[in-house]
């Protein structure tokens, strides 16, 4: 189906969109978006949000992706240490809590 206007395309709605969605964002929602740690979809929907509101659902979720990266440390880190053959899940655990906390 032919298009009856230029401005039908997804790039202009796209344009507009993003348009729309930088003028409600706060400033740390915007560079999260532009380093692609969230999707357009994401971002649309949290700039919707009170500005303290979105400040502190980036904080949270740097905060989750640091204590994965400690975790995710620690697994590499303990499973180099041990000697091939069955690993305690306990003793992995008990690693990555202490790394953790």
């Amino acid at each position: 189906m032919r298009r009856r206007f230029p401005s039908d395309s997804y790039a202009a709605e796209k344009k507009s969109r993003l348009r729309r969605i930088r003028n409600r964002a706060c400033s740390s929602l915007s560079r999260a978006f532009e380093s692609g740690q969230l999707s357009l979809r994401q971002y649309d929907l949290l700039s919707r949000r009170p500005t303290r509101q979105q400040q502190r659902l980036i904080a949270g979720e740097k905060a989750r992706s640091a204590s994965a990266l400690v975790a995710a440390t620690t697994i590499n880190r303990f499973l180099d240490s041990h000697k091939v053959g069955q690993i305690r899940l306990l003793d992995v655990e008990l690693a990555i809590r202490r790394a953790v906390s």
